[in-house]
């Protein structure tokens, strides 16, 4: 095998490759990727056997062949390289070397693995796949994947729920059980029906990795795996089991009262509270009256608190929120103005934008 290539491409795809390689036992076979060169065109492959990647490079043929090589290893090498020269990469005798045809000279071999042994990835019939705006999927899975449940005995909230609503709205929900993100959003493109699922949060990370603000891509689903081809990119995972709960359930129907802040405002005073925050309990104190929230913290260190303009109208409360989930939904927030939607001391809070969007999270005070 013998091709010409850019660095910067190559670099590109193999540090996408990377994270769907094996890293649990650097003798597997899944550590490696695979190149597969003819036709002046380059695929890149890679799977941990989960989850699975194919990308294409233009390149110039100068031997078909193919081999795989360890991903890190070969990503180090690159990832150490000026991006803007041309390489040529060729394997022969179980040995791959690359060389650089302009700037410094340099050569390097790494030890390939018969290629024989690279497993086969999973397939999808592309027909079977439907279209999303990039740019609303992205800010879909921005909105709910740091809300998602750490406990791998419950595997199932580890991963993003999606479902197509009855109205044809896409439906993306993550929980932990203490807090809640829910977003629904309207596409131009139409979307099928299809039983609900749960998503991997890192496959979404992947998806977030390739993808750009601009454009379509496609999603599909073929017995227990999601499918996903982003410009060129062809990306698949496992999909996770369990029974999901009912996230409206846990979104109450109404709340008495509103609280209205400038999202800067609080982002601000979070920031400054944020130095002396208890470093076990994480509490962090909420005042609320006509005349603005009082927010305030205290450890063994001191305290700070701070007050805000606040539109309420309503009895004076004061609610106790966990720092961390209270200001992971406030920064993904992203109009002027955002809105605590309250009905007392230790029940749900909703924090929508406002004006109200398609976007809620729900917190749970702590109890005190």
């Amino acid at each position: 095998m013998k091709f010409v290539c850019k660095c910067e491409e190559l670099k590109k795809e193999t540090g996408y490759a990377a994270t769907f390689s094996s890293k649990r036992n650097a003798l597997s076979i899944t550590s490696n990727i695979l190149l597969e060169n003819s036709n002046n065109t380059l695929t890149i492959r890679s799977t941990d056997l989960k989850s699975g990647f194919t990308s294409t490079i233009n390149v110039e043929t100068i031997v078909p062949g193919r081999t795989t090589v360890t991903t890190d290893k070969f990503l180090e090498i690159l990832k150490n390289l000026d991006s803007n020269i041309d390489l040529e990469i060729s394997e022969e005798n179980d040995k791959l070397t690359i060389k650089g045809l302009s700037g410094d000279i340099f050569e390097v071999n790494i030890r390939t693995v018969d290629p024989s042994l690279f497993p086969s990835l999973e397939e999808i019939d592309e027909e079977s796949m439907f279209t999303l705006g990039q740019s609303n999927f992205l800010d879909m899975i921005t909105k709910t994947t740091y809300s998602v449940g750490k406990d791998e005995t419950r595997l199932f909230l580890t991963g993003v729920y999606i479902e197509r609503l009855e109205d044809g709205r896409l439906a993306m929900v993550s929980t932990d059980g203490k807090r809640l993100s829910c977003i629904k959003k309207n596409f131009e493109q139409e979307i099928p029906s299809f039983i609900p699922k749960i998503i991997p949060v890192s496959f979404l990370s992947s998806i977030s990795m390739i993808a750009g603000n601009d454009g379509i891509l496609s999603i599909g689903f073929k017995d227990n795996y999601i499918f996903a081809n982003i410009s060129g990119h062809m990306i698949y995972s496992t999909l996770l089991t369990g029974n999901y709960p009912n996230y409206e359930r846990v979104i109450p129907s109404s709340f008495e009262h509103t609280c209205k802040v400038r999202t800067t405002d609080l982002i601000n005073a979070l920031n400054l509270n944020s130095v002396l925050i208890e470093s076990k309990s994480r509490r962090i104190f909420f005042d609320i009256n006509e005349e603005g929230i009082m927010l305030s913290v205290e450890d063994s260190d001191g305290n700070s608190r701070n007050i805000i303009k606040c539109d309420y109208q309503g009895p004076e409360i004061r609610i106790t929120f966990n720092f961390n989930f209270l200001s992971d939904a406030v920064k993904k927030v992203d109009s002027e103005f955002l809105s605590f939607n309250i009905n007392n001391a230790t029940s749900a809070v909703g924090i929508k934008s406002e004006p109200e969007s398609d976007y809620i999270f729900i917190i749970m005070p702590i109890q005190v």
